[in-house]
């Protein structure tokens, strides 16, 4: 007999990559401690809790986090050393479920349905955090609710080292009274216009009655988002449903060795037009954006960015390709360059945040050209042709 609830866990490793060093470097622990770009045009990918007292924060510039923090550790990513550790953390889930779907590198869902039969589902998670913490260092934050979007927004409620329950008969005490930016799926440029629309709140949204206000900011996901906020999620836990353990690159080594700067940024931008044009052949949106660099000497760095929204335009990608570029410029001569992404969905699943000033200003000449677009696009039954850019 089928039962009528499920028991998902969203499972969240805490300021991961900073984790990592730390367990690498137990000395690391008590100190602030930010990993990304050193220079003087770096960011922050993240920071450890220590730091974040000081007000240091993801994404943060290197020179502001230095003014918060005098004393801030920066070190580079090892993306190596974050890839063993994931496969750590999955390792272990895999011990408490057959199937496992990864959210990213450091968090996951698991269906724990049937195990809760045996062992309550606050006694099973508090296992999985002890082991974590005990056999690998890893500090976790767990929600625990009847659907992966509930599960997702409790695992956010409590961190570090958190468990949360979140039934849908909390939602008025515990979700709605949240501000609007912190529903899972409400970007940084969404929220803003929720609330000049008098959405503040996730309970503002459940309770808003002008629907074409809604759908103007929200577009035709207005209702999947009302739902969510209301408990509804109808997905079942898929190991297959993102494919972020998959990437697409080009790489090129160069015959003679390359050291002018402009030349490097048009090979980039030779080799990211590639790799965005497979993208889109491949119908993908990516998330995470790799660049490779391998000098004469056959030293090699790798440097990646994970942004807050998938893409699958070039001026997005490429954009960040040259900043990671920059942050990591050597006097050394290079012999090899390499564009990659990954953490990648279906671009139909892609929902592309848009701000509502620039629906109000777009002019009617842009109007008729996105609708000629739109009709050419829609005559051919697939994405054949879209908007170009002034150089």
């Amino acid at each position: 007999m089928e039962k009528k609830y499920r028991v998902i866990f969203h499972i969240d490793l805490n300021a991961f990559f900073a984790s990592c060093e730390m367990a690498q470097d137990p000395s690391l622990r008590d100190k602030p401690l930010g990993i990304g770009g050193s220079s003087s045009r770096g960011v922050l990918t993240t920071a450890n809790y220590v730091a974040r007292k000081f007000g240091v924060t993801s994404a943060m510039s290197v020179v502001e986090a230095k003014k918060r923090c005098p004393n801030l550790i920066i070190l580079p990513g090892n993306f190596d050393l974050y890839h063993e550790y994931s496969e750590k953390f999955f390792a272990l889930l895999g011990e408490y479920a057959d199937e496992i779907e990864k959210g990213s590198i450091d968090e996951g869902y698991i269906d724990v349905t049937d195990k809760s039969d045996a062992i309550h589902p606050l006694e099973l998670a508090k296992q999985i955090q002890d082991r974590l913490m005990k056999e690998h260092n890893l500090p976790v934050s767990i929600g625990i609710a009847p659907n992966m979007f509930l599960a997702k927004m409790a695992s956010d409620m409590k961190k570090p080292l958190g468990i949360t329950v979140l039934r849908k008969r909390d939602l008025e005490e515990k979700l709605w009274p949240l501000p609007i930016e912190k529903m899972y799926g409400i970007g940084k440029k969404t929220h803003p216009n929720l609330k000049l629309i008098g959405i503040h709140t996730i309970g503002d949204l459940v309770h808003y009655e002008d629907r074409h206000k809604l759908e103007l900011v929200l577009g035709n996901r207005a209702q999947e988002f009302i739902d969510k906020a209301m408990g509804i999620d109808d997905r079942q836990v898929d190991p297959h449903r993102y494919v972020d353990m998959k990437s697409i690159g080009n790489s090129q080594t160069y015959a003679q060795d390359v050291l002018i700067y402009q030349d490097v940024i048009e090979h980039l931008t030779a080799l990211t037009r590639k790799v965005v044009k497979r993208l889109q052949d491949d119908g993908s949106a990516c998330k995470t954006i790799t660049i490779q660099v391998r000098y004469n000497d056959f030293t090699q760095i790798n440097r990646s960015f994970t942004r807050e929204h998938h893409t699958d335009n070039f001026f997005d990608i490429y954009q960040t390709v040259e900043r990671l570029y920059d942050e990591n410029q050597s006097d050394k001569p290079i012999r090899l360059l390499g564009v990659s992404v990954s953490n990648l969905i279906d671009a139909s699943d892609f929902f592309a945040q848009i701000d509502i000033f620039e629906i109000q200003n777009m002019s009617e000449k842009d109007e008729a050209v996105d609708k000629m677009l739109e009709d050419i696009n829609r005559a051919y039954g697939q994405k054949i042709i879209k908007k170009g850019a002034k150089k």
